[in-house]
């Protein structure tokens, strides 16, 4: 049996960490041994049961990077602001995650937006998987698919882009005495990926071999409450971002009853907000079940929760706040089963409420995506994962 690392680098929490969850205990099931590195360890102790194995501090970059790109043209964009502008950085990072893969005495590494362990484990010679969405497994297209696809970006400027952080990666890679990359897509050389998404919400509009397996069933917590009232029900599932103010004005302003879920803010500071028929959850809400008996769902355009509402057969309305949450509002708009902010301009979220409660089109859509993956049995997913990753 092997000894396996579960390592999460980049990105929040739950949308990480859960995945990590079910897939280690299908390989503690099947003998294996675990060990995590992850990003918080704060989001670790809430979400991983301390049975699965040992946890770890992964070697990540703190703070922000010297000089970020503020508009991120492609995944070399990304690593840029994640530290791949700092080569002596960088290559304390690598030489980290080296050194916790042997202290630990790691076979496999099973990665989930992890590009500094994947590079680790490939210089020690480690198989390697990874899983997740679209977003951080991008297609391995020369030069990396554009963040922008509603914009002209010239290929010049994504190879310009991509030569100066393979610039930087080989520097630092020759302080650790390994061999340069030729090309930044070397990165994922010798990994096999199993995305945890659908063909149709991929972030990336680029063809790719990798496999589909859907979306695992991560759904946790009680069954939600909702309001009392006869009218259609909204789940907002919201984050603390520069459009939680109009988003939380048109709720108010909807004709419906409204279930609010919200991580970052103290219920006190949405009082102003609240009406009858407009109530915020306590804790965590069950999203699947929330998807099932909802009518319609607002949110900022996270994979998963796109995922879950549209499994169900539910449109929404999607303001985004980071460039693979627009990628994701672009995908499931093309669906026709969710209206979405424009990249710029004003947008009138009250009104597209209001379309997406009374439009029987948008509904209409979005059950034709639930149907198509109605039979897929999202249990079985797990398993299936796990036997690809212990393929070879």
């Amino acid at each position: 049996m092997a000894n396996i690392l579960l390592a999460w680098e980049l990105g929040g929490g739950y949308g990480h960490l859960a995945p990590l969850r079910i897939l280690a205990r299908q390989l503690r099931a099947a003998g294996h041994q675990c060990v995590f590195a992850v990003r918080h360890l704060e989001s670790a102790g809430q979400i991983l049961e301390p049975g699965l194995g040992p946890v770890l501090q992964a070697p990540v970059r703190l703070g922000n990077g010297r000089n970020p790109v503020q508009l991120q043209l492609s995944f070399a964009s990304l690593l840029h602001n994640i530290g791949f502008d700092d080569p002596v950085g960088l290559a304390a990072r690598i030489a980290a995650w080296r050194e916790l893969m042997r202290a630990s005495r790691i076979e496999r590494v099973v990665a989930d937006h992890s590009p500094t362990a994947l590079i680790a484990a490939r210089s020690l010679g480690l198989p390697v998987n990874a899983i997740g969405g679209g977003f951080w497994y991008p297609p391995r297209t020369q030069p990396f698919p554009s963040f922008q696809p509603w914009a002209d970006v010239p290929r010049q400027q994504l190879l310009a882009n991509e030569a100066l952080v393979l610039a930087a990666l080989n520097q630092a890679l020759a302080r650790l005495g390994i061999a340069p990359y030729e090309r930044l897509q070397q990165i994922f050389d010798g990994c096999r990926c199993a995305l945890l998404t659908y063909p149709e919400l991929d972030h990336y509009e680029t063809p790719r071999d990798d496999p589909y397996f859907g979306q695992l069933d991560m759904a946790y917590g009680p069954a939600p409450r909702w309001p009392d009232g006869d009218g259609p029900r909204v789940i907002a599932y919201l984050r603390a971002h520069s459009h939680l103010e109009p988003l939380l004005k048109a709720l108010a302003a909807a004709p419906a009853r409204v279930l609010l879920r919200i991580d970052e803010l103290e219920p006190e500071r949405l009082r102003p907000w609240l009406r009858p028929g407009f109530e915020i959850a306590s804790g965590a809400v069950n999203l699947r079940l929330a998807a099932q008996e909802g009518d319609v769902f607002v949110n900022y355009g996270a994979l998963g929760t796109v995922s879950e509402m549209l499994l169900a057969g539910k449109p929404g309305v999607l303001w985004p706040d980071t460039v693979e949450r627009w990628l994701v509002a672009r995908r499931a708009g093309q669906l026709g089963a969710v209206l979405s902010a424009p990249h710029s301009g004003a947008f009138d979220a009250a009104a597209a409420i209001r379309q997406v409660l009374e439009d029987s089109s948008l509904r209409q859509n979005a059950e034709r995506f639930a149907a198509r993956y109605r039979s897929h049995d999202r249990a079985a997913v797990p398993e299936a994962v796990v036997r690809q990753l212990l393929a070879y």
